[in-house]
């Protein structure tokens, strides 16, 4: 079921984008003036010859001197009669036929030459401009890319260059094309899919597109019967309340507790300050959110991912994915300890083009106490959205100038993001809470922005919003002489440079050793190195802190290194002394994660030394 979904997920992006086309292109046929873009705009039709029947040539005298002929037909060029034999016929004109034109007064054989093909253009052009060209062509043509005969192709010089094509054999006019044409011709191409410029829609684009289509409709089918299985799909008439029956981790039961069938077990057991973790919002992506349950409590395809088959006999089930008509007593698997707090925003600072740093105060007076790396879930309300930011500074605002903006709504969810301070662990605790948070901006209209991080950077500052934590699943392992090596780029130098200074802080103290920390970091542009001068100013202060920026997208002059950080880190594994004493931390984006880890297994890290957060 999990390759089945990544089979319907990246044809939905190959079927909508094709669907995407077609609708613009549509648009562009009802738009577009239909007589300009035909090609015709100085065409006319050529002069009929008045025959005069006594001087013609018997066409049986014709048809002896000729090779073998399928028919005979009396045609009009350049006012004057002529014999067309056909030798060999195709269905279409503009199929492969053989011809032979003769002088139907003298039974003379013509052959169309540049001077006669020349004038049989003249002879359908109505325009002023004079000749600027004559070709004679094999097919393929880009103009009449149907047409598989030879043909002379006559070039004018006006306004919208107009072409007009004969036929070489039978002097046929076969088509006056212009730039307005043509540039009709590209959404034509668009629209039927004709990617080879065949001049048909009966292609093979087509044909692999429509089993594409067939699959991607047949995958959807399976997956929402599979939903519908599973009971994903549910019909609630009204809020009901109900008792669900608890136990915790060492099988005690903690009561009962009443919650509503509106929201998954996730959200409701928040409501009794019971907080399980969570970094995708109830997606089912992070897989965190574990419990126990009846063993015949429907399994979802997401299920199947996260745990093996003997946990799900046992009943291991995932709270985001289930609610309270389906289960009527759960065991708890990991809880965090963890309330929920009223934050108020005392600060919201752009650090970089994309990402800002947000400030918060606990409601309340009292301190956090976490562990450097934790990280809090933001409960989102409905509310309207905007695509570029708010208050955006004049310096960044050019970055924004190709987003589109958009006015969207959204429903209430629930985001998580990584802390940024690690004061957490000292002197009681932390009553500033830093984020820093990358503003997901919209690739097109049918996508939304991200609705958490947009929320959040356009609040004012004095707003409020609801959050609970913190939750630690990624930190420091305990002191040691062991280097520490982090490794991040973009908006995951959160929860890194939490470890930093929590690990600092710590050595300022007396409480820990002063042991070698690494700090890889890479970015786009100078103007993307998040905190660049705090960090320098650290190295300074601290000679066991380094600090590495790396630059994919350098300026000139600059010094630094140059590409991206698994690249920078690939460089300086081999030189590493006893990689065994070496703990890696990593955070950043998927591709930068799976290629360190790829990096690290491939020379002998062992997996307890690699510590990471995830974006999820």
């Amino acid at each position: 079921m999990f390759l089945l979904k990544k089979i319907h997920k990246w044809l939905s992006i190959l079927v909508g984008l094709q669907l995407l086309i077609w609708l613009s292109t549509g648009l562009f046929f009802n738009l577009m003036d239909h007589q300009k873009t035909s090609g015709e705009k100085f065409s006319q039709r050529p002069a009929i010859a008045e025959v005069n029947e006594n001087n013609l040539v018997e066409p049986q005298s014709v048809l002896l001197k000729s090779k073998p002929t399928v028919s005979l037909t009396q045609i009009s060029l350049l006012e004057h009669p002529y014999y067309l034999l056909t030798h060999d016929r195709s269905l279409y004109s503009h199929f492969n036929n053989n011809y032979s034109l003769v002088d139907a007064y003298s039974g003379r054989e013509v052959i169309i030459d540049e001077v006669m093909a020349s004038e049989l253009a003249q002879a359908s052009y109505k325009g002023k401009a004079g000749i600027s060209s004559v070709i004679k062509m094999s097919p393929p043509y880009d103009d009449i890319p149907r047409e598989q005969n030879n043909v002379w192709q006559i070039n004018y010089a006006d306004e919208v260059n107009t072409s007009v094509y004969i036929d070489a054999g039978s002097g046929r006019v076969v088509k006056h094309s212009n730039d307005d044409k043509r540039f009709a011709d590209i959404f034509f191409m668009l629209h039927f899919m004709d990617y080879g410029v065949e001049g048909s829609f009966n292609n093979i684009q087509i044909i692999i597109f429509a089993i594409f289509t067939f699959f991607f409709a047949l995958t959807g089918f399976i997956w929402t019967i599979e939903l519908g299985i599973n009971g994903q799909y549910k019909v609630n008439f009204g809020i009901k309340k109900r008792k669900l029956l608890l136990f915790d981790m060492n099988q005690q039961p903690m009561g009962e507790f009443e919650v509503t069938t509106k929201s998954s077990l996730l959200d409701e057991l928040i409501e009794h300050d019971i907080a399980l973790s969570s970094t995708c919002g109830g997606g089912g992506s992070c897989g965190q959110c574990k419990i126990r349950c009846d063993k015949k409590t429907k399994i979802t395809s997401t299920e199947h991912v996260h745990f093996t088959d003997e946990q799900l006999q046992q009943g291991y089930r995932l709270a985001c994915q289930h609610d309270a008509t389906e289960i009527e007593k759960l065991t708890l698997v990991d809880v965090t300890q963890a309330k929920k707090h009223t934050l108020e925003l005392t600060n919201s600072e752009f650090i970089s083009p994309y990402i800002k740093e947000l400030r918060f105060k606990i409601i309340g007076g009292y301190n956090l106490t976490f562990k450097a790396g934790a990280h809090i879930r933001f409960y989102i309300p409905p509310a309207k959205g905007v695509s570029i930011p708010m208050r955006l500074p004049d310096a960044f605002k050019r970055h924004w100038h190709d987003t589109e903006h958009l006015e969207y709504e959204h429903k209430a969810c629930s985001r998580s993001y990584s802390l940024a301070n690690g004061n957490g662990q000292i002197e009681g605790g932390a009553n500033e809470l830093i984020f820093t948070i990358k503003i997901q901006n919209s690739p097109n209209k049918s996508v939304l922005p991200g609705v958490g991080s947009n929320y959040l950077c356009n609040l004012g500052l004095g707003q409020t919003i609801e959050a609970v934590g913190p939750f630690e699943r990624f930190y420091a392992k305990p002191p040691s002489n062991k280097t520490m090596m982090l490794i991040g780029a973009g908006s995951g130098i959160a929860p890194l440079r939490s470890l930093i200074e929590e690990q600092l802080n710590q050595t300022d103290k007396g409480r820990h050793t002063n042991r070698d920390i690494y700090f890889f970091y890479g970015a786009r542009s100078e103007t993307d190195l998040l905190y660049k001068d705090e960090f320098f100013k650290l190295s300074k202060r601290h000679p066991h802190f380094h600090y590495y920026p790396v630059l994919s997208r350098p300026p000139n002059g600059w010094s630094g290194a140059k590409g991206y950080v698994q690249d920078l880190l690939k460089l300086h594994i081999n030189s590493i002394y006893q990689i065994e004493n070496v703990e890696f931390y990593l955070c950043g984006p998927n591709n930068m994660m799976s290629a360190t880890i790829n990096l690290l297994k491939t020379n002998n890290v062992n997996a307890k030394n690699i510590a990471f957060d995830e974006f999820t």
